[in-house]
């Protein structure tokens, strides 16, 4: 399906440190507020830092098989071109499936990550939580509405903004890092006279959690075939990106356990909340992290769109999604997204569904989605590095489903949904290709200028 692709009609705009910028904007986002306060949600002081470092081992092979499929296939059709490697044509139909169900339930936990931010400056219900949340996806909704320039304008605010809160934690709780790299020397260490206690339960279910952080990667595949020199490039981008996210990652995960440690309340979506009391104009930051996850819900609702649309363009989801307005935006797909979010987040409500269980689905999700970039990677990997990096990746993948129990039926069914509309889609094009070469017996008598 991709395999005619012109790549030399792409122009190779995008130079390494460009390319780096455009990597941590996809990586950086929501999951840097909310994900340090749910891992301590989770369990420990110690099994918090545990889980933070021992997701960033799990990603390392991830890594090196994204860097190395990029560098063979750098296709605007990303994922979708490994799953056809993987697996074949219906490969595309199961990835573009498995992404928008991640949607689903993805665009709804952005949401409810801001509201609990809200909730931190005003004192709100459960309830009104559930409100802010869906006056987040209004928001998200109407910028989509308005076009790219005002995605953009967004997007470019909010990652100024989000470095600056990353620098003022940084900068104004030393202390509390000071004490987190003390914590994890202990945890690492297993010392029982320290009082470490780490439950290989809890462990999993916070690496799990944490799986949201390291999701970015192989999204940034649509936009390699524009790489400069990308025999160099493609790979140094991968790892220095990996590097530069992991060490931001880790120091403030360092920094909320040494805060934890010391008595911060941290816990839930909104813990790094608790930090910014420590720094100048604490509440202003708080907002400030507001306008940040209402940027990340209006990036992720502006993806989502624009799968819905291919999809519904090329017979893998309805052909009603594929429509655009006269200002050229997909309204439909739109429509769609916020009514499922608007529904998911009063289900939230209703069946006291957290946060944490709505990312832990996307993330399981994402694990049988690096299953088809596994597969594809060992088909065209060749030498020792196949076996090695994708052994070491199944382990990983391994890992992170072995505490998945009923919920794994749901990215198993729409792996099926999206074989099923592939078979369907290949009946309606043999049908049609069969119609076009049967004739009546009145169309073989006419000349072709006059049959109809």
């Amino acid at each position: 399906m991709y395999g005619d692709e012109k790549m030399t009609e792409l122009g190779k705009t995008i130079t390494l440190w460009r390319g780096l910028g455009l990597a941590i904007c996809m990586l950086i986002g929501t999951g840097i507020l909310a994900l340090p306060g749910l891992a301590l949600d989770a369990g420990n002081v110690h099994e918090a830092v545990l889980g933070w470092l021992l997701i960033s081992l799990v990603a390392v092979p991830l890594i090196q098989i994204c860097a190395r499929l990029g560098l063979k296939f750098p296709s605007t059709a990303g994922l979708a071109r490994y799953a056809e490697e993987a697996v074949g044509p219906w490969g595309g139909y199961a990835v573009s499936y498995l992404v928008a169900g991640s949607f689903l339930f993805g665009l709804p936990a952005v949401a409810l990550v801001g509201a609990e931010y809200v909730r931190q400056l005003l004192p709100l219900s459960a309830l009104e939580v559930a409100l802010f949340a869906i006056l987040f996806i209004i928001l998200m909704t109407l910028s989509n509405l308005a076009g790219i320039r005002a995605i953009s304008l967004i997007n470019y605010a909010a990652l100024a903004v989000l470095f600056l809160l990353i620098g003022l934690l940084v900068l104004f709780n030393l202390n509390f890092l000071t004490s987190g790299l003390g914590l994890t020397v202990e945890a690492l260490n297993g010392s029982a006279g320290s009082g470490v206690n780490v439950d290989p339960k809890k462990l999993w279910t916070i690496a799990a959690l944490l799986f949201w952080a390291f999701l970015g990667w192989e999204n940034l595949s649509f936009s390699l075939g524009e790489i400069k020199d990308p025999e160099k490039n493609v790979p140094r981008l991968y790892w220095l990106s990996f590097v530069l996210v992991v060490s931001i990652y880790l120091l403030l995960a360092f920094i909320s356990a040494g805060a934890k440690a010391a008595g911060v309340p941290l816990q839930g979506a909104a813990g790094l909340s608790g930090l910014v009391r420590f720094t100048p104009g604490g509440d202003l930051l708080v907002w400030f992290m507001v306008i940040v996850v209402a940027a990340n819900a209006c990036s992720w609702n502006f993806t989502a769109s624009r799968l819905l649309f291919s999809g519904g363009r090329t017979g893998i989801f309805p052909a009603s999604l594929g429509k655009l307005s006269k200002r050229s935006i997909p309204v439909p797909a739109l429509a769609v997204l916020f009514v499922s979010s608007f529904t998911l987040i009063l289900a939230t409500y209703i069946f006291k569904i957290s946060v944490s269980d709505l990312i832990l689905l996307v993330n399981q999700n994402f694990v049988f989605l690096y299953a088809f970039i596994i597969l594809a990677y060992w088909k065209t990997e060749t030498g020792w590095q196949k076996w090695v990096f994708s052994g070491l990746s199944l382990a990983s993948l391994a890992f992170l489903v072995s505490g998945f129990t009923w919920e794994i039926i749901y990215p198993i069914f729409l792996i099926g949904l999206g074989y099923y509309r592939w078979t369907v889609s290949k009946k309606g094009k043999l049908l049609k290709k069969e119609k076009q070469y049967v004739l009546t017996p009145d169309e073989t008598e006419l000349p072709a200028g006059l049959q109809h």
